[in-house]
């Protein structure tokens, strides 16, 4: 029997709405404390405004959890017209409290309509990856039953991959997301980075992959690493790619020769993200990265 699935997903997922071809779908907006006070993305607040707040003020910026109020009111909305819900959350390692408030509702809705909450193990344009293949998945298949989805969106989370390059460690630092001693190490050995989220680690937590003198150092290590875990995952083309940018005018040659070197890899499909308020808070300016979903 074909099911009628309504989607839930938040701003942090490298994507606008009109690069997410499903109808039932809403997107909720993190808070994002700038300073003291919440902003919540907008064409005034957006990444561009934050990026230039970190270049000129030196603000600390942080983001807050998912309020649960507001996604009762999705689902008190959208209840009566839909026989499945699906919320695809940011990776609970990186925002625990954001799956508790998601767990919370979907415990106080059990006997109103189930609700199945897809922990990504993913921030940005990797949460972006794992909404649009489940979606594909749901769109292919109407009449999976609840425990097949499940178990599907868990095989979609092991295969996708992302991959950071990120100008500074400490907004990473003062967001919450890694440890002091972590934020030290590229402004101490004046090195570039390179950080991943990957579906396969089960803590779904941000992890070291690398380090490089030059930014063509470290777009051939992200490369490399994309090839080895297609090799891995014995795979010959990546379903989907999403690139990530646009925080800030920094490094538009290095990240463009990024992602010509990734999209020359086979692919099903290439999207160009697009940056958020709430993801500027960690990834900083001149900050860039892709997203495999194989």
């Amino acid at each position: 029997m074909e099911k009628k699935i309504f989607f839930i997903t938040a701003d942090n997922l490298g994507l606008i709405r009109e690069q997410i071809d499903y109808p039932y779908l809403e997107i909720l907006k993190f808070p994002v404390i700038v300073e003291g006070k919440e902003y919540r993305q907008s064409d005034e607040f957006n990444a561009k405004w934050l990026i230039s707040k970190y270049e000129n003020e030196n603000v600390v910026a942080q983001t807050s959890t998912l309020v649960q109020k507001e996604i009762i009111e999705i689902v008190e909305k959208n209840k009566s017209d839909f026989d499945l819900m699906i919320h695809v959350l940011m990776s609970s390692g990186l925002s625990a409290a954001s799956f508790k408030v998601a767990e919370n509702v979907r415990k106080q809705y059990e006997n109103v309509i189930p609700i199945i909450n897809v922990d990504s193990r993913q921030a940005v344009n990797g949460v972006g990856n794992v909404l649009l293949a489940i979606i594909d998945i749901v769109k292919a298949n109407p009449a999976l039953s609840r425990e097949e989805i499940e178990r599907k969106a868990q095989e979609v989370v092991e295969s996708t991959f992302s991959y950071f390059v990120v100008n500074d460690l400490k907004y990473l630092y003062k967001g919450g997301r890694i440890g002091k001693a972590q934020s030290l190490m590229g402004s101490i050995l004046h090195i570039i980075p390179v950080i991943g989220i990957l579906g396969t680690e089960v803590e779904g937590i941000v992890v070291p992959i690398g380090k490089g003198r030059t930014f063509k150092q470290v777009n051939s290590m992200i490369y490399d690493k994309i090839i080895e875990k297609m090799n891995e995952k014995s795979v010959s083309k990546i379903k989907r790619i999403i690139s990530i940018s646009g925080y800030g005018d920094k490094n538009a040659d290095v990240y463009t020769e990024l992602f010509e070197k990734v999209k020359s890899i086979p692919h099903d499909d290439y999207i160009d993200g697009k940056p958020a308020l709430v993801d500027t808070v960690y990834v900083g300016p001149g900050g860039y990265g892709v997203s495999v979903y194989l």
